[in-house]
């Protein structure tokens, strides 16, 4: 996996590139300019950039990315509290952000939701954990956090049918698709809970080998719907999980320091959909989107 991190601080370069360096194939900026150059003569599976950049600010050096036409996937670190720079980030397509301190485990588990996109999606269907029913807008998951990349390429897969879907809708579907399918394997079949995962990440134990084992032991499936239509599309995400409180979830927004492990989801979700919609119990999610081209002026 190909990853480029901006940072100006050369301590946390120094850090990433030791945590980061055996596991992944790690490129360093140290400011805006750099770092766009990098990536116009390089491709990369994920790019990490803080927002306070000398030369070229860190949303500057994504605005020219995507004017490019480069749709790399982007998660950005801040030490800014402020929750507004969060929301226009997403608002461009991130995938997630962090405030300083962070901790570098917590950093990885994030990473590695994005590791496996290239799999032969056939190897899924023949090994059964991919289960699509007759009509096509159904689909069965065994599920392993581990391939949740694959998982989504084949759920996209499914939305290019519609002539409507451009990719700025399948940048926003992506993005709730990593966090709310993520949320039904690690919290509904797994059953880990958000203290847990705490704990797991503070202790730089695997977080992925926890939840793909106790996925194994219960033996579940998420199961996913998609609809379309000539207005938007609507996907239904429901898990055999015990569910969970919804309204117990932190917001970000009113406390942005309460959101590095849990309550990210769905804020993320909501910033890339028109609604999001939880059943009573908390294992089935709702969430529907315009397509693109509708809300576009005339």
């Amino acid at each position: 996996m190909k990853i480029l991190f901006v940072d100006d601080e050369d301590t946390i370069r120094e850090l990433f590139w030791e945590y980061f360096k055996d596991e992944f194939n790690v490129t360093l900026a140290s400011d805006g300019q750099e770092a766009l150059a990098i990536s116009n003569q390089n491709t990369f599976d994920l790019i990490i950039s803080d927002i306070s950049l000398p030369k070229l600010n860190g949303i500057q050096f994504i605005q020219k990315l995507r004017a490019d036409g480069n749709q790399t996937p982007f998660l950005v670190i801040t030490g800014d509290s402020d929750i507004q720079i969060a929301i226009d980030v997403f608002r461009m397509g991130a995938v997630d952000f962090f405030l300083k301190p962070f901790r570098m485990e917590a950093l990885r588990s994030r990473i590695k939701k994005f590791e496996n996109a290239d799999i032969d999606l056939s190897l899924l269907f023949n090994s059964g954990e991919i289960i699509q029913f007759s009509d096509d807008c159904r689909i069965k998951l065994r599920p392993q956090i581990k391939k949740l990349n694959s998982y989504i390429a084949f759920i996209v897969k499914q939305i290019l049918n519609s002539p409507l879907a451009t990719q700025e809708d399948l940048i926003s579907i992506k993005i709730v698709l990593y966090e709310l399918l993520a949320n039904a394997i690690e919290h509904g079949v797994a059953g880990v809970s958000y203290a847990e995962k705490q704990e797991c990440l503070e202790a730089n134990e695997d977080y992925f080998k926890l939840v793909d084992s106790r996925c194994a032991e219960n033996n579940s499936f998420v199961f996913v719907e998609i609809s379309m239509d000539d207005v938007g599309i609507t996907i239904v995400i429901r898990d055999e999980g015990n569910g969970f409180a919804v309204s117990q979830i932190p917001n970000p927004v009113v406390n942005p320091a309460a959101n590095l492990v849990s309550g990210r989801g769905i804020f993320l979700a909501k910033m890339n959909i028109d609604s999001i919609v939880y059943n009573e119990k908390g294992n089935e999610v709702r969430f529907f989107k315009t397509w693109y081209k509708l809300m576009q002026p005339s």
